[in-house]
């Protein structure tokens, strides 16, 4: 429940501003979470696919490291016995080296086709300076026609969204790229030509406001040389809790 736009409540008449509320949560504890809103698991802990409505095939192996220990992830069809070589890899060395044994070893099974990585971002304060964007609907969702076709066309798997417009047409947009019941991941969007006025900031507020209030932890990634998702993290404030590492 929520008393106004600033505080959850968390227990019977115990109340905590959303910044507490995003505190609680240790860094290691934030990345279980992200693992679970990035990925479908089986009953055994495996991931199997991506957590959005494609189901695409999830990475071979996820890494998820913080300063309170690291969350890894295989993907339900990479064998046992390389899960065992791999575990055994992550308890030696420095983290960089433990990288490359890692490739190493995910190479000998199988090409790889594809590798990420970069920093994670909790939102554990919200700058309500920012949160004046507009909440996407049935009434106004035509705007997103112009420049964001495809989302608009997914719109009932990535609410809740948020835009700022510009001549009756979505100019810049912030949605759930992942969401589970307790998490949701941030995909923002602003296009060519209208970047730089400060609208991802005005988007991503609005949409991690909303998250806090039905009760999930708004998170945010991106990869390291994306420097312009880089540079709205910076500005909102964010709070850095682990880097995510995912091949393919």
């Amino acid at each position: 429940m929520i008393i106004d736009d600033n505080y959850i409540e968390i227990g019977k008449g115990e109340w905590l501003k959303i910044e507490e509320v995003m505190l609680l949560f240790n860094h290691l504890e934030l990345m279980n979470l992200q693992a679970e809103v990035l990925y479908n698991h089986d009953h055994a802990g495996r991931i199997t696919t991506i957590n959005e409505y494609m189901n695409q095939p999830a990475p071979r192996f996820f890494w998820g490291q913080t300063n309170t220990g690291s969350v890894i992830r295989f993907r339900n069809d990479v064998p046992n016995n390389l899960v065992h070589d791999i575990l055994k890899l992550m308890d030696r060395e420095d983290s960089t080296v433990r990288l490359a044994n890692v490739i190493n070893a995910l190479e000998k099974d199988k090409e790889i086709s594809g590798f990420w990585i970069g920093p994670a971002y909790v939102f554990n304060e919200i700058i309500t300076d920012y949160t004046d964007a507009t909440l996407v609907t049935e009434d106004n969702k035509c705007y997103l026609e112009p420049g964001f076709s495809t989302l608009l066309s997914e719109l009932q798997f990535r609410e809740p969204c948020f835009m700022v417009t510009e001549n009756n047409m979505a100019v810049s947009v912030c949605f759930s790229a992942r969401i589970s019941d307790k998490a949701a991941e941030a995909g923002v969007e602003t296009l060519k030509g209208y970047r730089g006025k400060g609208y991802a900031m005005r988007v991503t507020s609005s949409w991690a406001k909303a998250i806090s209030q039905s009760h999930r932890i708004p998170l945010y990634s991106t990869s390291w040389d994306n420097y312009s998702s880089l540079s709205i993290a910076k500005r909102l404030l964010l709070h850095l809790y682990g880097t995510d590492i995912s091949i393919y």
